[in-house]
């Protein structure tokens, strides 16, 4: 038992080591729709996820929704993503959201990391005309921290906010604009050794050539990092069926999904290829209620 926990000790304080060099609180797509579309969902996102990419999205709500996500990033089977979102109108000009997203590591049953974010934003439109619109929209995170304990360690848990904008603009139901600036008031996690949460900034545009097609290119520029390129498309197959294709860099990949509609339920899976390491599968669950 003892070694065990030796080990165990030794493994967490790994996942520590590896943090110094790369974030925590990481940019994993939460919403299997913007996976499929390559990541490319600034502009485009129109259900509950838009509080991660974008909640000035949320004014342009047409109902209340409630999305479930589900992931094991790159087929590991020691990590997993869970996310759940619920989002609603208020009248024809503002939309609220709350969503909890946790990221978990394990080891032979013991958790060795958990990263929680709980999230509240609100967004509202300021201009509208037959034409075009603006909205802005904003989102107060609370990150906590927790690491794995043993026996003889225990490495604690630790907690911090961050502070989300969002801009989108419309014209003429065609052309979306968006803009989002991530944990702007720069936020860091722990005491001692206090290390940075991701900031990023991430600006798309979306075109629907055709009813029922849209297409989305985002760039996005991660603190210390090189700007990644997000692009996709989306096309309504039919009534009940809607396909996805993508592309990213940084790491390169290719992407692929599709949404079965039966309302007042939405089942979404993507696919996310990687250059050295497996795929990732995305299942995603959607409820909604329109007005």
């Amino acid at each position: 038992m003892r070694t065990r926990n030796i080990f165990l000790w030794l493994i967490i304080m790994g996942a520590w080591a590896g943090v110094s060099h790369a974030y925590v609180f990481d940019a994993i797509d939460v919403s299997s729709k913007a996976r499929g579309m390559g990541g490319a969902w600034t502009a485009s996102a129109d259900d509950a996820s838009a509080i991660f990419y974008n909640p000035a999205c949320l004014a342009g709500s047409v109902g209340a929704d409630i999305t479930a996500s589900y992931l094991k990033p790159n087929g590991q089977d020691f990590e997993s993503l869970t996310f759940l979102a619920a989002a609603a109108p208020i009248g024809s000009s503002q939309g609220v959201a709350a969503s909890y997203r946790k990221f978990g590591v394990e080891y032979a049953g013991q958790d060795l990391l958990d990263e929680s974010t709980l999230t509240l934003a609100h967004s509202i439109t300021l201009m509208q005309d037959v034409h075009s619109s603006i909205a802005v929209g904003y989102g107060l995170n609370i990150y906590m921290l927790e690491f794995g304990r043993s026996q003889y360690v225990d490495l604690g848990r630790e907690t911090t906010w961050g502070v989300d904008v969002g801009f989108l603009g419309t014209l003429r139901d065609r052309t979306r604009i968006g803009l989002l600036l991530k944990n702007l008031n720069q936020p860091e996690i722990g005491k001692n050794d206090s290390e940075p949460l991701p900031q990023w900034i991430a600006a798309g545009v979306s075109y629907k050539p055709y009813y029922g097609v849209v297409t989305e290119l985002d760039l996005r520029g991660l603190r210390g990092e090189d700007i990644e390129a997000h692009m996709g498309m989306q096309f309504g197959l039919t009534q009940f069926m809607d396909l996805r294709f993508g592309f990213q860099t940084g790491p390169n990949s290719l992407t692929g999904g599709f949404t079965v509609k039966v309302a007042p339920v939405e089942i979404d899976y993507a696919y996310s290829s990687h250059s050295v390491l497996p795929g990732t599968h995305h299942i995603s669950v959607r409820g909604f209620l329109r007005k």
